[in-house]
């Protein structure tokens, strides 16, 4: 397999990441030369369009950093492929409900024979002057996809999950994860731990890569010993954080 962010998530190789919640060009930029591995641009709980998604795209081929998307939903729509039509190089799909819902979402970010993803001379394919024959097979094997563990369903699923063929990472969403455990935000209870512990076990076992999102760096080097690998902060913790140390530092001058 050709070097890309796909291949070298898995295999098994540290990544780190940040959510971007605003189309701030120069975000990403800042991430790149911070040594960030890739950004997500959060169409979820962040203020994105199509628009804003194409040009946060070309933005980060220039940084350079791989750009993934988080769609709204775990389902088939055209959110998908007009993400990857902009030029991001995969797709995480939040609240994943179970296997049926996980294949349909896959199917939509890969192209025949694997899926079914739209054909089109699109800017990721450079308007068309790819041959479609070679972009679809390199398009397929390079795109990733994630799928965020955050839901009651998506927990009792999760070794389905990822067995499947076309899912890359599995990827905790802690905030979701605790409420659908009945402990909103209590992430030292043993069960949202023993939540993580499954997780982190079903990636090891399929061969696929275990994501989650952090509050604080901190929590890396344990998550490291359980078989996590790929890590992401967002623009919103690193800002809160930063200004919080900046205050501290002058009111403790």
């Amino acid at each position: 397999m050709p070097d890309t962010f796909r291949s070298r998530i898995l295999s098994g190789e540290p990544q780190l990441g940040a959510f971007l919640t605003w189309p701030v060009e120069g975000a990403l930029e800042i991430l790149g030369l911070a040594g960030f591995d890739f950004s997500v641009l959060d169409t979820e709980h962040g203020y994105f369009n199509p628009e804003s998604v194409e040009r946060m795209a070309r933005a980060a081929e220039g940084a350079p950093i791989p750009v993934v998307v988080r769609v709204p939903n775990c389902h088939a729509s055209a959110d998908v492929g007009r993400a990857l039509d902009a030029g991001a190089c995969g797709i995480l799909f939040p609240r994943a409900d179970g296997i049926p819902a996980v294949r349909a979402a896959v199917e939509s970010a890969k192209y025949a024979p694997a899926g079914k993803r739209g054909l089109a001379g699109v800017r990721a394919n450079r308007y068309g002057t790819i041959p479609f024959d070679r972009w679809v097979v390199d398009a397929n094997e390079g795109s990733i996809v994630i799928v965020q563990i955050e839901t009651a369903a998506a927990l009792e699923a999760v070794d389905a999950v990822a067995a499947e063929k076309w899912v890359d990472v599995v990827f905790v969403g802690p905030n979701d994860l605790s409420q659908a455990l009945g402990i909103p935000g209590n992430y030292a209870d043993d069960r949202y731990r023993a939540a993580i512990e499954r997780v982190g076990a079903a990636a090891r076992s399929r061969g696929k890569a275990a994501g989650i999102m952090l509050r604080e760096a901190s929590q890396i080097p344990a998550l490291r010993r359980q078989g996590y690998t790929v890590f992401t902060t967002s623009d919103r913790g690193l800002l809160a954080q930063s200004a919080a140390s900046w205050r501290a530092a002058l009111e403790g001058a």
